[in-house]
């Protein structure tokens, strides 16, 4: 049986690399995020170019912000 304690952490492992912004849809997405190799979902970047601490999951990810990614990712991949 899962259980919590056997899970991994929520934390992201990609937290704390380098990043740069990715490049713009037409409509602006994802507005000056970077996309993280690790769990493939668009995070804030710091000032001195690294990605925020974030989980692997959101779960207040919406529809659009989905629809947006896969867009994103069929359009540069990854």
């Amino acid at each position: 049986m899962w259980t919590d304690a056997g899970a991994d952490p929520a934390r992201c492992p990609g937290s704390g690399e380098p990043g740069t912004p990715a490049a713009l849809l037409a409509d602006g997405f994802p507005a000056g995020r970077a996309l993280c190799r690790r769990c493939l979902r668009f995070v804030r970047v710091t000032e001195d170019g690294r990605l925020v601490d974030h989980d692997t999951t959101d779960e207040d990810e919406t529809d659009a912000e989905a629809r947006h990614r896969q867009e994103w990712l069929n359009t540069y991949g990854w």
